[in-house]
């Protein structure tokens, strides 16, 4: 892997990490909020309540694994340019 290769790997980190703050920020999860049992329309308002705060913790776990899997990214950038480091020092 080059430079190039490693600054592509850590660009593709920076996105990752903005799209985590994205859905952090998103109103989706601050839905409960609004979501008492008079929103609800059907027999079942409990129901709908905790499957939607079960859809918030399923997205706040995809924003922890998204942050993960940057930082795995910015591991191999670090690794790519110490590579090409010492494969330039080869070269010599």
């Amino acid at each position: 892997m080059s430079h190039h290769s490693a600054h592509a790997l850590r660009q593709r980190a920076r996105h990752l990490r903005q799209l985590a703050t994205e859905i952090e920020r998103s109103p989706v999860l601050s839905l409960h909020l609004h979501a008492g049992e008079a929103t609800w329309r059907g027999t079942h308002p409990q129901f709908c309540l905790n499957l939607l705060r079960t859809r918030q913790a399923r997205l706040r776990n995809d924003v922890d694994d998204l942050r993960w899997h940057a930082d795995l990214l910015d591991q191999r950038a670090a690794e790519a340019e110490h590579l090409a480091v010492l494969h330039a020092g080869h070269v010599r």
